[in-house]
């Protein structure tokens, strides 16, 4: 999580700030005013010693050796992947936390309030929505909280942080809800955030942020980092879904439809007659995907998803990864102006992105730009080059709407007439250069630029 310390007044401060400077002068509403903040105070102490109790201390676990030990006595600093977890089912011990603060990690050291050690594994992870359990021992922990409803949360409601924002463990903080339903943050694939101005650190990440009764309304992610008192958190609603499919099946399930997509252009909106900001436009079909198969096609505008609005791009994304796999959802799209209701039969989004990780794993070869390669066949026709093989999810390629059977004619100028000649003029460029291609698709040709990333 990206970071910096906070400096603003807090939203507690401006509020009593408010009360001082506006208070009448009168003994009377005076002792009012004061009784008000007593009572607020109060409330605020109680809250404390309810939540803290359920808030871990999360860090990976190091297993002892003196040449780690030494290594530890030179560097006494905040672990790498340290932050918090808060406690979610004391009877068997789970704890929810972000997948990013026990990435690459098995075991888990967890210290409880009160400073008690043990060390827990990892249930499982979602990096998609940045969620992980960690189980601990049953009925060893003392504290736990329950789940708010945070589809009910309004902006300006006052809600709490707990943490360890850099070390100092069973920190709150206290803010109001500045806004929600955040998306394009680039922090997960399935963004729809909290935003919140309580104060969050480094070491806050996994906690909870909880309304004024101790319900936990959203697990805390990261801030911006060039900004400040900008948090943002996961939906409470969100957090119950993962963690329970973590816990019961080890990985969560979604649907996959196998498109690319694109807000819809204010001209093509006009053209249409449709207002400005609803639905998304599909700019590339996969091949062998459900969309491919359910007769989906470029420039299709997609209005709703099993009767659900479909208004952005990243909502729409989030759409399909709450229905399960194999299910079949009707969409209304819009196809060159005329309303259609098409059926599509979901894929497995899991088994699409484990075989793409296969692809791009470390150990083995990550094609350049992520696109796979084959000869022409014959029957191809006369036209020189080569055929896309497979787009790698999530590459430069995907990304730009590049599709399976698109032919590469010529890069960067030369002709292209094997992925031999492709790969040797690849590598001639470096990461971070621009590589110009010439393709053809349905034998029109168009040109295409990416950024080499890899």
């Amino acid at each position: 999580m990206n970071a910096r310390l906070q400096t603003e007044p807090s939203a507690f401060s401006a509020f009593v700030l408010l009360i001082c400077l506006l208070g009448p002068a009168t003994a009377f509403a005076e002792s009012q005013g004061f009784k008000l903040l007593e009572n607020l105070e109060n409330a605020f102490v109680s809250l404390a010693e309810k939540v803290r109790p359920a808030v871990v201390s999360l860090s990976p676990y190091v297993p002892p050796s003196p040449s780690i030990r030494k290594q530890d006595s030179l560097n006494k600093g905040r672990p790498n992947n340290a932050g918090a977890g808060v406690i979610i089912d004391a009877d068997r011990g789970f704890i929810v936390t972000n997948s990013h603060v026990v990435r690459n990690s098995d075991k888990i050291q967890v210290t409880l309030f009160g400073g008690k050690k043990l060390i827990g594994e990892v249930m499982g992870s979602d990096d998609d929505t940045d969620l992980a359990v960690v189980k601990i021992p049953a009925g060893v922990a003392m504290g736990l909280v329950e789940f708010g409803d945070s589809s009910r949360l309004k902006v300006g409601q006052m809600v709490v942080a707990v943490g360890n924002p850099y070390g100092l463990s069973d920190t709150m903080t206290l803010g109001i809800v500045s806004g929600l339903n955040r998306e394009n943050i680039n922090l997960s694939r399935y963004e729809d955030f909290i935003q919140t101005d309580a104060s969050i650190n480094p070491g806050n990440s996994g906690g909870p942020l909880l309304n004024i009764r101790g319900e936990v309304v959203g697990i805390n992610t990261a801030i911006i980092n060039y900004a400040q008192n900008i948090g943002f958190s996961i939906p409470s609603n969100i957090v119950k879904r993962i963690s329970t499919q973590l816990i019961e099946d080890g990985e969560v399930r979604r649907g996959w439809l196998g498109v690319g997509i694109e807000p819809v252009a204010p001209a093509v909106a006009s053209k249409v007659n449709l207002i400005e900001g609803t639905g998304v436009m599909i700019n590339s079909v996969f091949e062998g995907d459900p969309a491919q198969r359910a007769g989906l096609k470029v420039g299709d505008i997609i209005l709703k998803i099993g009767g659900v609005a479909v208004n952005s791009p990243t909502g729409m994304i989030r759409i399909v990864g709450v229905i399960s796999p194999g299910q079949t959802v009707h969409l209304d799209i819009l196809r060159d102006g005329h309303p259609q209701v098409i059926p599509v039969k979901l894929d497995n989004y899991q088994k699409k992105k484990n075989r793409q990780a296969r692809l791009t794993d470390p150990q083995e070869y990550f094609p350049p730009l992520g696109i796979e390669l084959e000869p022409a066949q014959d029957g191809t026709g006369d036209e020189p080059g080569v055929v896309i093989k497979e787009i790698i999810l999530g590459s430069a390629a995907e990304k730009k709407g590049l599709q399976a059977g698109d032919r590469v004619l010529a890069l960067n100028g030369e002709f292209v007439s094997s992925p031999k000649q492709y790969l040797s003029i690849i590598s001639k460029t470096y990461q971070g250069e621009p590589v110009f291609f010439l393709l053809s698709r349905n034998d029109k040709k168009f040109h295409l630029t990416l950024v080499r990333e890899n």
